[in-house]
């Protein structure tokens, strides 16, 4: 009876795209208003917070949202949360347009719109940082890298626009110089080498040309802030308390979250990583071995079905973005976040090289499907209803792995936290 029951659900899963589309998109529709109510004080500080981050004690990383919040909050009499709220969600709806713009063809849709990408911030609360915007910058890149090889723009333009980019995404967070630059000064190498057809000049004008970027990161990496300037960024929010709600942390002598962060050094950082490799959940489930399976789910997952015509070079390229990865899983925790980033940016990565170099991938796929080794690194999904199973009940915390929040943020417990909240608010 079991064994035709899990047949017969296979059997029909794969006729559920629609339907499982339709889903995703209603717990994006539903839950962004949710995570805009979860995060209206200045005490949520580890979502408003890291928005709030300004130069008020001098330069530090982080601080350049922050500042322009401040300005325009101070200029307009604006609550400076309803501008982080506007920042944050018209990013995301940005990335949404620009993956549709970008990968809608080449990804299984329901993968873009599930928990893996899209859905990610919104189920685990972190709709409310700096991600998406992040995200959204690089793949606007790459936009201008796509318009520069098509000629639609002038070289010198695209950039100097690129370098801006770029630098409004290292100044927001210094994270941005260590997944995305580089395969962004991949790229403009490329370019430049069809023309110079030399490695050394074509690596030096492409590092000449990204200058004001890299110098930005290094930058964001000597200045990176201390206790005085997490404090004087706290002190400064005080001006504005009129109009920022609160429920307490505002009138606190010290700040929290991730202003206080600001002024704590890099070996907190890793000492807060390596306490991972001792945390279980529950005594079973321990830490680095679930966010591994995570990782390796979300690796099958970018994969798609052996039928994806670049199903390999799918493969190789998600493996090879997580190399660039490891530093940020080494020197911070969220490990849920950096999945994200680290899959929306790739699907719009692979998307850019599919456009521009179409005919040599084409043909590098036909060479990578003699190698089989990624066939058991990485075993195949084998039908569609397997496929959407896993989308259906995968969920990746954004920190600090426990069941509970995997049973949160995945789409049927989003479903389920969803109609509390609504019945909720309905009957209060």
């Amino acid at each position: 009876m079991k064994r035709l029951t899990i047949q017969f659900l296979l059997h029909k899963l794969p006729k559920i795209r629609i339907s499982l589309q339709s889903l995703f998109i209603t717990l994006i529709i539903l839950g962004i208003p949710l995570n805009l109510y979860k995060n209206r004080f200045y005490d949520n500080s580890w979502t408003v917070g890291e928005w709030l981050i300004s130069y008020a004690g001098g330069f530090v990383r982080r601080g350049l949202p922050g500042q322009i919040i401040f300005y325009l909050s101070s200029k307009l009499d604006i609550n400076p949360i309803i501008l982080v709220w506007f920042f944050s969600v018209f990013s995301l709806l940005f990335l949404l347009i620009l993956l549709i713009n970008f990968s809608w063809k080449l990804f299984y849709k329901p993968f873009l719109l599930s928990s893996v990408v899209i859905l990610g911030p919104i189920s685990e609360n972190f709709l409310i940082r700096k991600d998406c915007f992040l995200v959204l910058l690089y793949g606007l890149c790459l936009l201008v890298l796509k318009k520069i090889n098509f000629k639609q723009i002038k070289n010198y333009s695209g950039f100097i626009l690129i370098n801006f980019l770029s630098i409004i995404a290292i100044l927001s967070h210094e994270s941005y110089g260590i997944w995305a630059l580089p395969s962004i000064l991949f790229l403009i190498f490329l370019y430049i080498e069809t023309y110079l057809k030399n490695f050394l000049k074509s690596l030096m004008t492409t590092l000449g040309l990204m200058l004001p970027s890299i110098i930005s990161f290094i930058f964001c990496i000597i200045f990176k802030g201390n206790k005085d300037n997490a404090m004087a960024i706290h002190e400064s929010w005080k001006e504005l308390k009129d109009l920022m709600p609160t429920n307490g942390l505002l009138d606190s002598i010290n700040p929290d979250g991730a202003i206080a962060w600001i002024g704590l050094d890099l070996d907190s950082s890793l000492q807060l990583s390596i306490s991972t490799f001792s945390k279980f959940n529950l005594f079973i489930f321990w830490h680095p071995l679930m966010w591994t399976m995570t990782i390796f789910f979300a690796i099958r997952l970018f994969s798609g079905l052996k039928k994806d015509p670049f199903f390999n070079l799918k493969r190789i390229l998600i493996f090879i973005q997580l190399i660039l990865f490891i530093p940020l899983f080494i020197i911070a925790h969220d490990y849920g976040r950096w999945i994200f980033i680290w899959i929306c940016s790739s699907c719009l990565l692979l998307s850019y090289l599919i456009t521009i170099f179409n005919e040599k991938l084409i043909s590098l796929e036909e060479k990578l499907k003699k190698f089989k080794i990624f066939d058991k690194l990485f075993p195949v999904i084998k039908t569609q209803g397997i496929y959407n199973t896993f989308l259906l009940f995968l969920g990746i915390p954004h920190c600090c792995w426990s069941l509970g929040r995997y049973l949160v943020s995945n789409p049927i417990g989003f479903s389920i936290k969803n109609l509390i909240f609504y019945t909720s608010l309905f009957f209060s």
